[in-house]
């Protein structure tokens, strides 16, 4: 959010104006003395014109608008993660990943990873980032997210993204369901645990932007959930 600052009043500068402006009244108006004019006019005439150079020397305030500074959500969700928690988060996530590049299925691959899973979900807020960061590729994992088994991997990270209650998630499980070049599988995953999200808006709009006669079956299935 924008924050507008205001520049405090500084009170030097206005004495100082105002000493300025006292010391040219006093001078133009006896210089008029002097001479003899002294109408109102002239007095009111005076007054204005040092109004003028009063304003002059100190300017308006001024609203300055600071522009938004765009943030990582999940770096800095990983800046407040103790080392511990750290620690723990990516054993068992790396742990998972071993057991996803054997020849496991997905079926087998949940069951064998129970463990994982409950150290996952009794650090959620912890996990999160890294479970952001797993399924994008990114950081630890982006050396080899092209290795043929990786997809297993990010599917158990997606389904276990339904359980983490971190909002976030929504926007990175729609841009993998949104992405034709995704495997079926994973895209359907996305929708599920954007149902279990109850991403109920989300899942409309996939539905009318998907062609994949698969991923809007599994679509259609979703929003029967909320009916």
């Amino acid at each position: 959010m924008a924050c507008f600052l205001t520049n405090s009043i500084n009170l030097f500068p206005l004495a100082k104006s105002s000493c300025y402006f006292l010391k040219f009244y006093d001078i133009f108006y006896n210089k008029m003395t002097e001479n003899q004019i002294n109408s109102q006019t002239s007095r009111a005439a005076a007054l204005a014109l040092g109004l003028i150079l009063m304003s002059g020397c100190y300017p308006a305030k001024r609203m300055i608008v600071q522009p938004e500074v765009p943030r990582d959500y999940w770096t800095e969700k990983k800046q407040r993660i103790s080392p511990h928690q750290k620690r723990a988060v990516l054993e068992a996530l790396e742990r998972v990943r071993k057991k996803a590049s054997s020849d496991s299925s997905l079926e087998s691959l949940g069951i064998s990873t129970l463990k994982e899973a409950v150290v996952l979900l009794e650090h959620p807020s912890p996990a999160a980032p890294f479970i952001a960061d797993a399924i994008e590729g990114r950081d630890l994992w982006s050396g080899i997210k092209g290795e043929s088994y990786y997809w297993k991997f990010r599917y158990w990270c997606i389904d276990m993204a339904g359980y983490m209650d971190e909002r976030q998630f929504a926007g990175l499980l729609v841009s993998i369901v949104s992405r034709e070049d995704e495997k079926d599988e994973l895209r359907i995953r996305s929708v599920m645990t954007l149902r279990e999200m109850k991403e109920k808006e989300n899942l409309r709009k996939l539905f009318m932007e998907t062609k994949n006669s698969a991923v809007r079956e599994e679509i259609a299935r979703a929003l029967l959930y909320f009916d």
